[in-house]
């Protein structure tokens, strides 16, 4: 996509653009147009909006760009930006990660303000952007589209099965498209289209670890736990694959295989 403008930004979060561009430096990895101005995605407007909150509440600014280079590597592109919560807590950062709340600098855990809200806020500008993409559809990558449908899951979910179709109509073997929506039917409970989908990911893109993972928590959902199994076996040093097939292979009386996996779990996530 085009990205947004620091007017624009400006404007949604009503502050100078002077400040936007303050915050943004050392903070956001930004990419620049074609006539040299910066280009915000949609995370990186949260980011932003967080720390117009963190500045009410009284955090400095020094703080509040170590804490959100901490925040940003948080929001993953395949997450919903609702597993995480923010607040300024005396005039501290806390950060909140699903069932863990804690302060990326000191430990210490409270929030009181969710990213959901900060998502709501920009809203309209993700509908807009789907708007201009659909005046100016022969201007648009398959990349632009699935960027778009990406926005769309944090703010218009219904919205963003469409993008991802548009980018697969111009390039059927973009994986990632693929995939993503292969989560959205799974979700849905279309499990035929997600599992044509995971394959065609894995087609396109056999060493796809998200892919071979996704389409194993399919087919367990479905009931065929051997092909979960094969699944699973695909998505190479990804930790949870090894956790799901010791806990398959348990199932299936293969108790050495399940030892061998759960060791190799436990090896993943701590090394040392």
């Amino acid at each position: 996509m085009k990205g947004y403008s620091t007017r624009e930004v400006a404007e949604l979060l009503e502050l100078p653009q002077e400040v936007i561009r303050d915050i943004a430096r050392g903070v956001l990895d930004l990419e620049k147009g074609r006539h040299g101005r910066y280009q915000f995605s949609f995370q990186d407007i949260v980011v932003l909006r967080t720390a117009k909150e963190l500045l009410n509440a009284g955090v400095r600014r020094s703080r509040i760009n170590r804490s959100l280079i901490t925040l940003q590597q948080r929001l993953p592109q395949n997450r919903p930006l609702t597993a995480l919560r923010i607040s300024g807590d005396g005039g501290q950062v806390v950060i909140r990660d699903q069932d863990q709340v804690y302060n990326p600098e000191s430990g210490q855990f409270h929030f009181n303000f969710s990213v959901a809200d900060l998502a709501g806020s920009v809203a309209p500008l993700a509908r807009q952007a789907a708007e201009e993409a659909e005046a100016n559809d022969d201007q648009l990558s398959s990349d632009d589209w699935f960027d778009l449908g990406v926005d769309l899951e944090a703010v218009s979910p219904e919205d963003a099965p469409a993008a991802y179709l548009r980018a697969l109509e111009l390039d059927p073997e973009h994986s990632d498209a693929h995939v993503n929506l292969g989560r959205l039917l799974q979700e849905s409970g279309d499990y035929e289209q997600a599992e044509s989908h995971y394959r065609s990911a894995l087609e396109a893109e056999p060493d796809n670890v998200l892919a071979a993972f996704n389409l194993g928590t399919l087919l367990e959902d479905m009931g065929r736990i051997h092909d979960a199994i094969a699944a699973y076996k695909r998505a190479g040093s990804f930790a949870d694959a090894h956790y799901n097939l010791s806990r398959l292979y348990e199932l299936v009386g293969e108790h050495a295989e399940a030892l061998k996996h759960l060791k190799t779990y436990r090896s993943l996530i701590d090394p040392n």
